[in-house]
């Protein structure tokens, strides 16, 4: 029987790394130079050794967030830790000023943003990072002590994609954590027992953090049968009933004969008798979903700023017309509808030169692009009340001109050449050349919302 103090055995390897498919091309390693991510270095490289396989095709990534003196030398240990392993090597600096609050939360942005880029541009598809049975069990409680709903209380994935955007468009990162049901002070001991150093973040102790007061407060837990393994247990069958009600909330969604109506105009369309009839957790992640998309704002939707607009469109008896915000996104209810569109005025509304050949991510809502044959550069901007004033005046007829307005729309210094939308072109040969397509419900998979929330050492 394994016991919490004994290193990783050999004949483990397969089990911890066989099943993602990590030999069929170059792979990325997050690896800060903790214990855990120190573990996750060294384990591999015995997995690939044993498969046969060569740790030169894969990369390890280190961060230096430039927050302590050290961390040059510590991202320098890790350099030479991987090349004696075989693996390459590339440190990315975080080298923009740093906020005076909120400190770790950038931090994780910035790791993920700057190692989401750099596999991008190499083409890499997988990056692993070294997360615990310890965060999992972290993890759910940290968001049990928040009220958090299933979604939350699932916890962390074995793998799960972060997306992004780059100059060719949408991509994505499949994020795999094998060490997820492996205990730290196991890849401790592992190391130990190799006589391997790694390197401790000081900040990683503080009891100003919520993930250190849980540690602390281990033994107690445990004492009480809140223990890592039983935890761990938990999270899973919770994200299996999240897989199930994110199916079932998908077919809900599915047009033609699915709740919600597209339109390329960037809005959604519900019809509110149906919607009363759904139940109340497929209706909070439908509307959460549909309002994500039409905000296109990177931030999840706040399910305790949800519920209550939730509650207010599936009234049945005593119903009522209304109108919220919420995450950049306006939701208006009549008697019969509910339609879910861009908050106007709250933020200004990105303007863009795009070049041709280019494809980018405008307002978080539309992919837009410019074919390469285009001849010049093209601004992006909102149709606006001048867009609207050039589409009459050249006869077109335009109903709901406040949807209208926060339209992506092509111009030439002040002259407007295409609303894809309206399927209006300045000149024929631009229809073939010009894009700006409504990404709807597939917004939450290019999304940045896809990004995990909390901080680990792995990372």
């Amino acid at each position: 029987m394994t016991c919490a103090s004994d290193p990783i055995r050999p004949d483990e390897l397969e089990a911890l790394f066989g099943a993602y498919g990590l030999c069929a091309g170059p792979c990325a390693l997050a690896v800060s130079g903790g214990s855990d991510s120190t573990a996750l270095m060294v384990l591999f490289a015995d997995w690939l050794r044993q498969a046969g396989a060569d740790p030169k095709a894969h990369t390890v990534l280190t961060v230096d967030h430039r927050l302590r003196p050290e961390s040059a030398a510590e991202a320098q240990m890790v350099a030479d830790r991987a090349a004696a392993l075989g693996f390459s090597h590339a440190t990315l600096v975080w080298q923009e000023e740093k906020p005076p609050t909120g400190i770790q939360a950038a931090a994780r942005e910035a790791r993920y943003r700057l190692m989401r880029e750099n596999l991008h541009a190499r083409a890499i598809a997988t990056l692993l990072t070294a997360h615990t049975l310890d965060d999992q069990a972290e993890t759910l409680l940290m968001r049990l002590a928040r009220g958090s709903g299933l979604d939350g209380l699932a916890a962390i994935a074995p793998s799960s994609a972060l997306a992004g955007w780059g100059p060719d468009g949408a991509y994505c990162v499949a994020i795999v954590r094998p060490l997820l049901g492996i205990a730290k002070s196991r890849l401790r001991a592992t190391l130990e027992g190799r006589g391997l150093p790694w390197s401790e973040d000081p900040s990683n102790e503080l009891p100003t953090y919520e993930r250190t007061r849980l540690r602390a407060a281990r033994e107690a837990l445990a004492a009480l049968g809140l223990t890592s393994d039983m935890l761990a247990l938990s999270a899973r069958r919770l994200r299996r009933a999240r897989a199930a009600l994110a199916t079932l909330t998908e077919r809900t969604c599915t047009e033609p004969d699915g709740l919600v109506r597209t339109d390329p105009c960037g809005y959604f369309t519900i019809d509110r008798d149906r919607l009363s009839q759904a139940p109340e957790e497929i209706v909070l992640r439908l509307i959460g979903r549909c309002i994500a998309a039409a905000g296109g704002s990177p931030e999840p939707v706040p399910w305790g700023r949800l519920e209550p607009i939730v509650d207010g469109l599936r009234q049945r008896e005593g119903r009522q017309p209304g109108h919220w915000t919420l995450a950049r996104a306006l939701i208006t209810a009549t008697l019969d509808t509910i339609q879910i569109e861009r908050e106007p005025g709250r933020q200004p509304l990105p303007r863009i030169m795009v070049a041709a050949g280019a494809k980018v991510l405008w307002d978080g809502r539309f992919a837009v692009a410019v074919a390469a044959d285009c001849k010049a550069s093209l601004e992006v901007r909102a149709l606006g009340s001048d867009g609207l004033q050039q589409l009459r005046a050249l006869g077109r007829t335009i109903k709901a001109a406040r949807s209208l307005q926060l339209l992506p729309s092509f111009w030439r210094d002040d002259h407007l050449v295409a609303v894809p939308a309206l399927d209006f072109w300045a000149s024929g040969e631009l229809k073939g050349l010009l894009s700006a397509d409504f990404l709807g419900l597939q917004y939450n998979w290019v999304a940045p919302s896809s990004r995990p929330s909390d901080d680990f050492e792995g990372l």
